[in-house]
């Protein structure tokens, strides 16, 4: 083969891995799907078919909706962060079809779970999904012990966690832990992709019957226990 021949094979090849690459990472994610890892952070629920092993969160326009299975499909959770109306909405398949809506005041008083804390931002770095992360230090008041949490501000969300635990960090968090119906998980990102996502993904369906968030919760009585 003839050097110049050879030279343009190899720059097509380059240029077309550099294009099959593209979706791994990019910067400013506006609209996409982020996949996780999730595990127990009990040693004993690890080997349960009621742990979810994975969460789905899908986001748009500052909205984002977490999606989780457990049971072989015995329990289905979505959890949608209204940024306009300041909503949390919950949906859940357990046997029955429920769901709730909470006001930033509920928020307040079931999200907001965590004792009160400080976060301390720290300069270590590491690499989730492909995105560079930072370290943020719990520190609680009461003097429950401190732990990391690992955040990128890479991804286009406007304040992404102001309807969590994690009301005070500034940044989409990748590594995290996080408590719902008396489970704690361990969350880790294993991918971020840009995708299209259609605004109606964020309404709760009204095939679902309105409770309030309190029943929700009594219904996994047990269920993790």
């Amino acid at each position: 083969m003839r050097p110049g021949i050879s030279r343009a094979v190899y720059l097509l090849l380059a240029a077309s891995l550099l294009q099959a690459c593209s979706g791994i990472f990019k910067k400013d994610i506006k609209e996409g799907v982020i996949e996780y890892k999730a595990e127990a952070t009990d040693t004993k629920d690890r080997a349960s078919i009621t742990v979810p092993d994975k969460m789905t969160v899908k986001f748009k326009n500052d909205y984002s909706a977490a999606e989780l299975e457990a049971g072989f499909g015995l329990a289905r959770m979505k959890f949608i962060s209204d940024p306009v109306k300041k909503q949390f909405l919950s949906q859940v398949f357990f046997f029955e079809k429920k769901q709730s809506v909470m006001n930033m005041d509920e928020i307040k008083k079931t999200n907001y779970y965590l004792p009160d804390y400080d976060v301390e931002y720290g300069d270590l770095t590491k690499e989730i999904a492909g995105y560079t992360c930072k370290n943020a230090t719990i520190k609680f008041k009461d003097g429950s012990p401190s732990y990391d949490v690992w955040y990128t501000k890479d991804i286009n969300i406007k304040n992404p966690n102001w309807s969590n635990a994690y009301y005070k960090i500034d940044g989409v968090l990748l590594d995290y832990k996080l408590k719902k119906y008396g489970l704690e998980l361990h969350f880790t990102a294993t991918s971020v992709s840009e995708a299209s996502i259609d605004q109606s993904y964020f309404v709760i369906t009204k095939d679902y019957d309105m409770v309030r968030n309190s029943e929700l919760e009594k219904m996994f009585e047990g269920f993790y226990q």
